[in-house]
């Protein structure tokens, strides 16, 4: 799950699996369309809920190949999308 702010300044908590695609808006904002038709438009850009999408991604494959009961070594944080790391990186851990 992902946290995203909603217009109104309250958090919302969304599964990145349902989303479809995400879109820039005017100041600031971002449209998410979900899979099932869907569309919550939402007070962070684009960008920013790449990088939340890709870093739970990140964490979920790590869990995965580390198992369910292990500590995660990494827990990703990161400033930019171009710092998550590619699947071969977190292969390579």
């Amino acid at each position: 799950m992902i946290a995203v702010h909603k217009l109104d300044g309250s958090v919302m908590y969304l599964n990145q699996d349902l989303i479809e695609r995400v879109e820039d808006g005017a100041d600031g904002q971002s449209a998410i369309y979900l899979i099932n038709g869907g569309r919550i438009i939402v007070a962070n850009d684009s960008a920013e809920v790449v990088e939340k999408i890709r870093s739970e991604k990140v964490v979920q494959l790590l869990r995965v190949r580390q198992g369910p009961h292990k500590q995660l070594k990494v827990t990703p944080t990161h400033t930019t999308v171009s710092e998550v790391p590619i699947l071969s990186q977190v292969i390579e851990r």
